[in-house]
């Protein structure tokens, strides 16, 4: 891939994918997502700094962030003197720090994304999400509950809750008739904020903890009760800091390895 078409990628892609993630975020993913589909084969060198800010029109430190993310997360290795080299072995675990969604998520393993067994209801809002999402006791939301596939493998059962006042308050007239096709033909929650409700995911914020799938989850993921899952638990807000959605994602023990870049930059022990 020459620059010219590093350019133009990245263009379409800043466009069309990289929904609610800030700029070092984006050019992070971009540059992470065209080495694991091969656009940047093992070992390959990647352009410098100053060209890859030229052509993607954007600062050398938004350039040099993203590389230490990438270089941490062991895509990328950078020789003094010499030049910024993709990985022999790229991981194909995902970044936690990302806040890209399930479906990039499973992209990025490199496998194909797929749902099956979609619901979507209107139900009033328990203690917990109104505390969440900041809404009035039993507040009507909308739930959505999906399994996600990878290669036609159950790998996630997800339960995404919106609040039913984002689209009362929406300028559009938006049935759930239009959410049920957005989501069959896209799959992204975050792409139908955007596109369909101009809101726009500014960050999320994300409680991780290990569980035993109780029966409902080890029937959705068809594994035994009991088995070893991961809950990540995310509220995601507006530029304004309000809460817009809340997902509820259960991960099947060995379907992914994750990793979190942990910066050392201003702690002092």
């Amino acid at each position: 891939m020459n620059l010219s078409e590093l350019s133009e990628t990245f263009a379409k892609w800043n466009k069309e994918s990289a929904e609610g993630m800030q700029l070092t975020q984006k050019v992070t993913e971009f540059l992470r997502k065209i080495i694991m589909d091969g656009f940047l084969a093992p070992e390959s060198q990647l352009p410098n700094e100053l060209d890859l800010s030229t052509y993607l029109d954007i600062s050398r430190s938004t350039v040099r962030s993203a590389l230490a993310t990438l270089e941490q997360g062991g895509f990328i290795k950078r020789l003094w003197g010499v030049g910024t080299f993709v990985a022999k072995n790229p991981p194909t675990y995902t970044n936690l720090s990302l806040n890209s969604g399930v479906t990039q998520l499973i992209r990025s393993s490199g496998a194909v994304p797929g749902t099956a067994e979609i619901m979507i209801t209107t139900r009033p809002a328990s203690e917990s999400v109104c505390s969440l999402l900041q809404l009035e006791v039993e507040a009507l939301t909308i739930v959505i509950e999906r399994v996600r596939l990878a290669d036609n493998r159950r790998v996630v059962f997800t339960v995404d809750v919106l609040p039913l006042k984002l689209f009362e308050e929406s300028e559009k007239d938006i049935a759930l008739t239009v959410l049920r096709q957005f989501i069959d033909d896209q799959e992204s929650i975050y792409s139908f904020l955007r596109q369909q409700m101009n809101l726009e995911i500014h960050h999320g914020i994300a409680w991780i903890k290990p569980l035993s799938a109780e029966q409902y989850i080890a029937e959705k993921l068809q594994i035994c009760e009991g088995c070893n899952i991961l809950q990540i638990e995310q509220v995601d807000y507006s530029n304004n800091g309000e809460p817009l959605a809340l997902s509820h994602e259960y991960y099947v023990a060995d379907a992914f390895r994750f990793h979190i870049y942990r910066s050392n930059q201003g702690v002092y022990l």
